[in-house]
């Protein structure tokens, strides 16, 4: 992480430092080249110049005749004595307008534009531009400096050093700040993850803000709860399955047991028992299997258009013999007419099997069970309503959770083996549908489900 936040830091002086360098060295050269400019207009020999053309303006009124006037100009002193080196009084002389009207190298045309006329030399009689002396911008930088003017640019550079310096160092300052406002979050985060990866999943990264670093930390913490839920689920799933194999298996055990040491005798009784205890092993085995596919998302499904109506008065019958046995009402309410739904005909049958076994496991004698189909459109649903004795609202989210139950209304003694609403929830799932349970009114739970209908071609 140290290497990460020096990487940033390097990456972040780095651009700082070329953007503060560039604007130093453009502010430092176009300061010079400024003054220097400002050097020549100020300086005596033009400042003399502009007084005689301002002299001349004002004893004819206009420009008229100043080319023929240039030959004759007077000259400083240091000029008549051959000091000054040759061109420096190359220049033109333009109106208060712009126009051309004198050109030390010969005849005066053109309009002089915007950028020159900023950059010359005013002419001014009484406070007012009567002209501009526009001198050969290439005489600018040779033109030597006296000393205090050397000194004035020496010290303008200085400040611009020691500025630029201390821009760097306050650049150094925030942005180590800002940097390890960044990097601490993320050490944090990388304690907390290499402690979960030791196994601990109690730890929880701190979240600070609302930027990508805290997302980042809310998404981490979301991880770990999922899988410290996934982890508690896996122990409880593990010493569940342990001992729903250990109850069969102990009876079986202790029927051959019996049997072979001549307690029970080897009659068709005790065997038809051992073999019943084979089954509820096989069921469970293959409920693990089917469990086991869904969450590989391996279920395979054999789809075709199916009439729930139809289909669910032959579940219905299906299990009427087995309602009477135990004196419960079992009845089904659905529309004249439904739309086709696309399913798997085998799987909806084992859903409608597990809810119409559990329904008739919990209620009581004389109690009823009502399944109702209604058309919702888009989708059609199915409920399975009993008046036993129901789930506690809070309870309702763990119906489909494997091997759940309630104590002491579903318990292992009279119920399956914990799996048939799970089984039941993936193979709706898997259909595009949704399953959800809630109280029966007046009493009892229902479970219920729905699947989009078909779309015929």
């Amino acid at each position: 992480m140290r290497s990460l936040f020096w990487k940033g830091m390097l990456a972040f002086l780095a651009v700082v430092g070329v953007a503060i360098g560039g604007v130093a060295l453009l502010v430092g050269w176009t300061t010079e080249q400024e003054f220097r400019r400002y050097a020549l207009a100020r300086g005596g020999m033009w400042e003399r110049v502009s007084l005689a053309l301002a002299e001349y303006y004002a004893v004819y009124g206009s420009w008229d005749g100043l080319q023929e006037r240039l030959a004759l100009f007077p000259r400083p002193p240091m000029m008549r004595r051959g000091m000054t080196p040759p061109g420096v009084l190359d220049f033109r002389v333009a109106d208060a307008s712009g126009r051309i009207v004198g050109d030390t190298r010969g005849d005066p045309r053109g309009t002089a534009t915007r950028r020159e006329l900023q950059t010359g030399i005013q002419i001014l009689l009484n406070g007012e531009i009567v002209g501009y002396i526009l001198p050969n911008l290439a005489l600018i930088r040779p033109l030597p400096l006296n000393p205090e003017q050397l000194t004035f640019l020496s010290r303008v550079r200085t400040a611009l050093l020691v500025a630029t310096l201390t821009a760097l160092a306050m650049a150094l300052v925030v942005g180590g700040v800002l940097f390890r406002s960044i990097i601490h979050p993320l050490q944090q985060l990388t304690a907390a993850s290499q402690a979960i990866a030791r196994g601990d999943l109690s730890v929880r990264a701190p979240v600070r803000g609302n930027d990508e670093v805290a997302q980042l930390a809310r998404a981490f913490n979301g991880m770990a709860e999922s899988l410290a839920r996934a982890q508690e689920a896996r122990r409880n799933q593990t010493a569940d399955l342990a001992h729903e194999l250990r109850t069969p298996l102990t009876v079986l055990q202790g029927t051959l047991e019996a049997m072979v040491d001549g307690v029970y005798p080897a009659d068709r009784e005790n065997l038809l028992a051992a073999l019943a205890q084979v089954r509820i092993l096989s069921r469970l085995v293959e409920d693990l299997r089917l469990l086991s596919l869904a969450d590989a998302g391996e279920l395979t499904l054999h789809r075709g258009p199916l009439d729930l109506g139809r289909f669910l008065e032959e579940v219905v019958e299906a299990h009427r013999p087995t309602a009477q046995e135990r004196s419960v009402s079992l009845s089904l309410e659905r529309p004249a007419s439904l739309p086709l739904v696309l399913a798997d005909r085998d799987r909806l049958a084992q859903v409608m099997g597990n809810l119409l076994t559990n329904a008739l496991r919990y209620t009581p004698p004389e109690g009823r069970i009502t399944v109702r189909v209604a058309d919702r459109g888009r989708e059609v649903m199915v409920a399975v309503a009993d008046t036993g004795p129901g789930v506690p609202p809070e309870d309702l989210p763990h119906l489909f959770e494997r091997f759940w139950r309630r104590d002491p209304s579903r318990q292992r003694a009279t119920g399956g083996s914990g799996l048939g609403l799970s089984i039941a929830r993936h193979i709706v799932e898997a259909h595009g549908g949704h399953i959800w349970a809630e109280p029966t009114p007046g009493g009892g739970l229902t479970v219920a489900f729905a699947l989009p209908t078909a779309v015929i071609a």
